[in-house]
């Protein structure tokens, strides 16, 4: 078995390791990896914004789905990792200020059904995930923003540069901002256990014959339990810890095949006989498993004690902002389902369009009446300066829907958007004279 202060060590390294990162990060990244390392850090973002909503939304009984699955629990990280499954929308917006928006969303259906089932709930239920006002087109979104990060290493870098678009890489330090030192040792050490936790699963469950699994050899009796026990207990850590930038620490632990099937064998002499499992049997795994070894992944998370409550975000300059830069702006949009439509579902998606073309629309106005420090509008400032009128055909995009769904008992639809101005400010004072 090994020790508990090697397995202490081996964290300390990798946390040293981690922290190590800015010693050998890039000086400074090209146009290309600044742009990449903007888009994943929005990217990240969307994912945490769309989680901490999930998490949020209440539950029968007064309790949200965070409560529910319990801080920290292996329920809680099996849906945040499934939350990595979001999928990202449309272009993502990239400003001159080098300031990355990404839009992010998963089916409604299927999330529901997997809260639901964390949870132990039936589906039907009044008042579970009540997020059904957020849904656009089935489908629950949300927006993040990302900035270029400085201090990611070489391998970081390249990891995210030949990744997929929709992966999540790890790029520590990104996403463990706000982790202490003791949070990131007890993630690794809550993922650690958890991966043995997840072996031992996964080999008792292992068939050796019909109807007799791993479990069922190992039995009851204190011995072999403690050999098995022991066994997995000393299986090594495949690689170092991996920092997810969901804050979600990964330890992986492998076992070796033809050392699982000699510890087998000697779980079968502690037996005296007491099985009907074979030695023959057990030498079949080579055949039955094809593969060398079997790996599994722990995942743990910081305790909520030991992450740093959020700093405002960054706005360019420092200086006080105007008052229309703190400004949100609603709008609404309606449309009547069309009678010359036959299919019922069609027209309420026509319908639905076309009011949120109109909420665009009236968004469109309320921006370009905007007055900025100079005096300039936002109308002539964009008609005039080509890289801004880019950021604000960006900006616009960037409206969140906050209500989407039929109204007057089906015969029309109405969209509101919302559109804070901040992002819009940060862009307008960087060339506004």
């Amino acid at each position: 078995m090994r020790s508990e202060s090697a397995a202490a060590s081996a964290i300390v390294v990798v946390l040293l390791a981690g922290s190590a990162c800015a010693a050998t990060a890039h000086k400074g990244h090209t146009a290309q990896e600044a742009e990449a390392i903007a888009i994943r850090m929005a990217q990240v973002d969307a994912v945490q914004r769309l989680t901490e909503r999930v998490l949020a939304a209440e539950v029968p009984g007064g309790r949200t789905v965070g409560e529910c699955l319990g801080q920290g629990s292996r329920d809680e990280i099996a849906l945040r990792v499934f939350l990595r499954s979001a999928r990202r929308v449309g272009a993502p917006r990239v400003y001159s200020d080098g300031v990355a928006q990404v839009d992010v969303h998963v089916p409604a259906d299927v999330l529901r059904r997997r809260v639901l089932a964390l949870c132990g709930l039936e589906e039907g239920g009044s008042g579970v995930l009540a997020l059904e006002s957020r849904t656009v087109d089935g489908y629950l979104g949300e927006s993040g923003t990302g900035r270029p990060v400085p201090d990611l290493s070489d391998a970081a870098v390249a990891r995210l540069m030949t990744a997929p678009a929709d992966d999540l890489v790890e790029m520590y330090p990104a996403g463990w901002e706000r982790v202490t030192a003791t949070g990131r040792v007890l993630a690794i050490r809550a993922a650690r256990v958890a991966a043995y936790d997840a072996m031992a699963d996964r080999l008792r469950a292992i068939l050796l014959a019909p109807g007799e699994a791993v479990g069922d050899l190992v039995g009851s009796a204190s011995t072999a339990k403690a050999a098995f026990e022991a066994y997995v207990r000393s299986l090594a850590v495949v690689g170092p810890p991996r920092l997810m930038p969901d804050r979600i620490a990964e330890v992986q632990v492998a076992a070796p095949l033809r050392g699982l099937i000699d510890v087998l064998k000697d779980i079968r002499r502690l037996r005296a006989g007491d099985t009907p499992v074979t030695e023959e049997q057990l030498d079949r795994l080579t055949v039955r498993i094809k593969a060398e070894r079997i790996t599994v992944t722990g995942r743990g998370l910081p305790p909520a004690e030991e992450i740093r409550p959020a700093a405002a975000p960054p706005v360019a300059g420092g200086e006080a902002l105007p008052d229309w830069a703190t400004t949100v702006l609603l709008a609404t949009g309606r449309a009547r389902v069309s009678r010359d439509v036959p299919e019922p579902k069609r027209g309420g998606l026509l319908a639905a369009r076309s009011a949120k073309v109109r909420a665009l629309a009236d968004l469109d106005r309320q921006v370009n009446r905007v007055v900025l420090e100079s005096g300039n509008t936002i109308r002539n400032r964009a008609a005039t300066d080509p890289a801004f009128r880019k950021d604000l055909e960006m900006f616009l995009d960037s409206a969140q829907t906050v209500r989407y769904g039929p109204i007057d008992d089906g015969r029309a639809w109405e969209v509101v958007l919302r559109l804070p101005l901040l992002r819009l400010y940060e862009c307008s004072r960087r060339q506004d004279e």
